[in-house]
């Protein structure tokens, strides 16, 4: 009687502990399955990094690289901050100036291409250079100087002829008339009118009988726009 009581004893005690086990056995399963993933991935990004990092460096390496090309789909911009890329040998480091002064470095990713990002514009024109250095240290010649103006104001525009309010009687046409910037881009009613060099501009518009509204719109090569209306009333 007393071998049965130790016996049954014995058998709640390792039915607790396989109880115990088999909450352990899911609870693990469940971390695994929620955070193994993640973890892996990361891993993954680690060794591949790691794997770059260490890839051997030939000291025999003479041969500078060639030099950087910088690329930029505008030679204006009225944004104050943009991002610079290029292309250049993979694994090599480019340093970039703007007007003379560093704006640090970036590595060429496997692609060939590299970016700094966020890179702040002075108010006027802008000349970017770079350099590549390999990774044996050889360091290549400077690239092409790129230009890019920056300007966030809006261009002047003075019209001339005709004066807001103005009436027209006899002929159905009007003269305009006036002065912009060089490089700016005027339309009065979409319709375009030529700048000179010197920011002049003239030509004739048609009316149609009672008021006009005349809407000129002068663009420059940054973006920037100006904008102005005024209503001319013809007279048959």
């Amino acid at each position: 009687m007393y071998r049965s009581r130790l016996t049954r004893l014995e058998e709640r005690r390792n039915l607790r502990k396989a109880t115990w086990l088999a909450g352990g056995t899911v609870v693990l399963v469940v971390t695994v399955v929620i955070l193994g993933i993640p973890i892996l991935v990361k891993m993954a990004g680690f060794l591949g990094d790691l794997k770059s990092s260490s890839r051997p460096v030939d000291k025999n390496d003479l041969i500078p690289p060639v030099p950087p090309a910088i690329s930029l789909p505008y030679d204006a911009t009225n944004s104050a901050r943009i991002e610079i890329a290029g292309s250049a040998e993979p694994g090599s480091t480019v340093y970039l100036t703007q007007n003379s002064e560093s704006q640090g470095n970036a590595v060429v990713g496997e692609d060939g291409i590299f970016r700094f990002r966020d890179v702040a514009l002075k108010d006027g024109n802008n000349k970017f250079e770079a350099v590549a250095v390999d990774q044996s240290g050889n360091k290549s010649q400077p690239s092409s100087g790129v230009m890019l103006l920056f300007s966030n104001k809006p261009p002047e525009l003075k019209i001339e002829s005709p004066t807001d309010r103005q009436q027209v009687s006899g002929e159905m046409k009007v003269e305009i008339k006036g002065s912009t910037g060089s490089d700016v881009r005027l339309t009065v009613n979409e319709r375009t009118v030529i700048v000179n060099s010197s920011g002049k501009f003239a030509t004739t518009l048609s009316l149609n009988s009672g008021e006009n509204a005349l809407v000129f719109v002068a663009v420059d090569r940054a973006g920037n726009q100006t904008r102005k209306e005024l209503t001319v009333t013809a007279i048959p």
